[in-house]
């Protein structure tokens, strides 16, 4: 049977340290005056996300909410397409960036605001988004996870797999590029897109479906998410006065114009690294490399909130 709710609800009260619980209170009080029904529940351990998207869509719910970060959209994501037999275009996905990074909302436009928030929520447009794959090859090969925005290995998979838990993430994360940057060994990768081969030595291989990751790094400007392409971006090692320059081109988009920067589109992508890379997804660590990475096109649907034309 259908809820009668409009909304599933996963709130990550960790998220954001700790931001994101008290910006849900507000959310909860701004849908309450829009008159939009939902169910929601609290997370309390990494998975519970997960696990609570999955049940949620068993029971009939086909609109779900992530109240946190991109970590928590992950979460809610992998949990929703979890379920045999349900068709993923009937699935909503929405997200209430009040995270750490907040990179897919972050390129979606969506607002952080409580009232503009549930005001998109209430107007319910939707537009369609293709999905992330990734097909972990190695032996024994590891479940594959969906990602939403992007997915990939280097020099930011390894850092992130390095970050304690806590409040301290975010500039823990900083720090600990300006350290990689210095000790990091970028592995020599082999990647295969449509019968064309890359390889050398990368300090970053990703795979895009949005247009930003890091924390607001626009390292796939280009990237459209329902084109049926995922952007690839490679970064060649280079030496450590001439990255530290170039930092802050990866907020503004620029660094797709350097030479040691390679961008392109495919659909699939085999990947495979010497030593063996640490894959992120959507900055969770998931797996490591070899691996596939593919586009499921317009594998789902996506809160829309741009004004209407």
């Amino acid at each position: 049977m259908r809820p009668r709710s409009d909304w599933f609800v996963v709130v990550n009260p960790a998220s954001g340290s700790g931001r994101s619980l008290r910006s849900w209170r507000a959310l909860e009080a701004a849908l309450g005056v829009e008159g939009l029904t939902f169910e929601a529940v609290v997370t309390r351990h990494a998975g519970d996300g997960e696990d609570a998207a999955t049940a949620a869509v068993r029971r009939g719910f086909r609109r779900l909410l992530a109240v946190g970060g991109d970590g928590t959209l992950h979460e809610v994501l992998n949990g929703a397409l979890a379920v045999p037999g349900v068709d993923s275009r009937e699935l909503v996905l929405a997200v209430a960036p009040f995270g750490t990074g907040n990179d897919w909302a972050r390129g979606r436009g969506v607002p952080r605001e409580a009232l503009a928030l549930a005001r998109c929520l209430t107007a319910g447009r939707t537009a369609r988004c293709d999905v992330g794959i990734i097909e972990f090859t190695g032996t024994p090969a590891a479940p594959h996870r969906h990602f939403i925005n992007v997915a990939g290995a280097g020099i930011d998979a390894e850092v992130l797999a390095a970050l304690p838990r806590g409040p301290a993430r975010r500039s823990a994360y900083l720090l600990g590029v300006l350290r990689a940057l210095w000790s990091f060994r970028p592995p020599e990768f082999t990647l295969h897109a449509d019968a064309r081969e890359e390889r050398g030595a990368r300090l970053v291989a990703l795979a895009a479906n949005g247009a930003y990751c890091g924390n607001g790094m626009r390292l796939a400007p280009g990237a459209v998410a329902d084109d049926g392409l995922l952007d690839i971006v490679t970064v060649e090692p280079l030496p450590l006065l001439a990255a530290l320059r170039r930092l802050p081109r990866l907020f503004d988009g620029r660094l797709a114009g350097e030479r040691w920067v390679r961008s392109s589109r495919t659909a699939c992508l085999e990947m495979r690294a010497n030593p063996a890379a640490t894959i992120e997804a959507d900055g969770q660590i998931v797996g490591t490399t070899p691996a596939r990475l593919r586009v499921l096109p317009g594998a789902i649907q996506v809160l829309d909130c741009a004004p209407p034309a």
